[in-house]
């Protein structure tokens, strides 16, 4: 069966849940939560970032296992701002759910022909008809959970964002460079021989520990860069009021990793403008090359992501 991976995204944890709750039965939660439910052949999985707009981190990596978004907007804020920008970096596709005329704070954006509702069953019936379109290459996947399971070993939740896995594949984990094998692999609670892009999934990896395959953790046979420094072009956002200046403190995203890193530019990268600099992470970081990777200042009043980084 397909998979269609839903984020379910709004400002007001209540609303949110409730309307994630619409789509699916609740499932494994912490700070990230998920619903699952079968519908004419297809899974959906809708992903409630339980714990923002408090962790931004949350919010990224949601849209990171997602396919596209339903937004519930009950009125013009920051944080309706915040993860407008977002979905627009990112060139992710969403679904409002509103009840006052947001069409001014889409213009301007990738967003800007979303469909907007203001009734949830209808949202749902639009989004429950929806495809995940498939990603060829080599495989990737994208892990948020890792725990071991008693029996079976160490067992990995993620979803695969590019190519397919089989049972029996040896797969490389980043940022650590250690090879693996995959001994089974579950989609909604059922063994299945292989996955494909698109497809949430449940791996009993060989030759890994939970401590070592942690959310962020990587699976890919495209060989990734696994940097602390690395020169790149850096784009700060036209909505930021302040320039990027050299030596800020700022947290990068890369899938669903997120860590501390500095800027280091010889000027100051004024807002909408893009220029050269380099950046050093606290922590080894794993990417591919021309990989749009988002900026942070967690200390930021207002929007939070700043600029966009490209090796």
């Amino acid at each position: 069966m397909p998979n269609l991976n839903i984020a379910v995204l709004g400002e007001d944890a209540e609303t949110r849940a409730a309307a994630a709750k619409a789509l699916g039965k609740k499932g494994t939660a912490d700070d990230i939560s998920f619903y699952n439910t079968v519908f004419q052949g297809k899974i959906i999985t809708a992903i409630d970032p339980l714990a923002y707009p408090e962790k931004l981190p949350v919010l990224l990596q949601t849209l990171c296992l997602s396919d596209l978004a339903l937004v519930v907007a009950e009125k013009p804020s920051p944080v309706l701002g915040e993860m407008i920008v977002a979905l627009d970096l990112l060139g992710m596709k969403a679904v409002f759910l509103s009840k006052f005329d947001l069409k001014p704070l889409i213009a301007s954006t990738s967003l800007k022909e979303s469909r907007i509702f203001s009734e949830l069953q209808d949202a749902k019936e639009f989004l429950f008809a929806q495809e995940s379109q498939p990603v060829q290459g080599d495989t990737l996947i994208q892990i948020d959970h890792c725990f071991e399971v008693k029996g079976v070993g160490t067992v990995a939740l993620g979803v695969v964002k590019r190519g397919e896995i089989a049972v029996h594949d040896k797969i490389t984990a980043y940022p650590s460079g250690k090879e693996i094998e995959v001994k089974s692999i579950q989609k909604n609670d059922d063994d299945v021989k292989s996955a494909v892009s698109g497809d949430r999934v449940g791996l009993a990896l060989k030759n890994a520990k939970s401590d070592e395959i942690t959310r962020g953790a990587v699976l890919s046979k495209e060989v990734m860069r696994v940097e602390r420094e690395f020169a790149c072009e850096v784009t700060a956002l036209k909505f930021m009021k302040e320039p990027l200046a050299n030596d800020e403190a700022l947290h990068i995203s890369s899938g669903l990793q997120f860590e501390p890193c500095r800027l280091e530019s010889q000027t100051e990268i004024k807002p909408g403008s893009a220029g050269k600099a380099v950046i050093k992470v606290e922590k080894l970081i794993a990417f591919m090359q021309q990989e749009r990777m988002p900026l942070c200042n967690l200390n930021a009043k207002g929007l939070r992501i700043v600029g966009i980084a490209k090796p």
